[in-house]
């Protein structure tokens, strides 16, 4: 996806700006569309300058609305790791 398809289809998405900031942040750093990053929420909320629960509850709609996947993930330990999003 160029980058004038994803600012057409941000435009039309019915989420916050917040939403859609985190969203192109994320495909940049994914280095595209069918990329994955590997990321905290606490992380991302620092590096794109929103607070923690903006974040966890916008990565929630964008997943709501079928843009990304969420997938938790655990050492073999069973300790919580950064969470895997994927673009769908």
């Amino acid at each position: 996806m160029n980058d004038l398809m994803r600012y057409k289809m941000l435009a039309e998405a019915l989420v916050p700006p917040a939403a859609k900031l985190l969203y192109s942040y994320l495909m940049d750093r994914a280095g595209g569309r069918h990329g994955s990053v590997v990321l905290s929420g606490q992380k991302l909320a620092l590096e794109v300058g929103l607070s923690p629960s903006t974040v966890r509850r916008n990565l929630h709609r964008l997943q709501h609305i079928g843009l990304i996947r969420i997938m938790a993930r655990y050492s073999e330990e069973g300790i919580r790791l950064a969470n895997q999003i994927t673009f769908l």
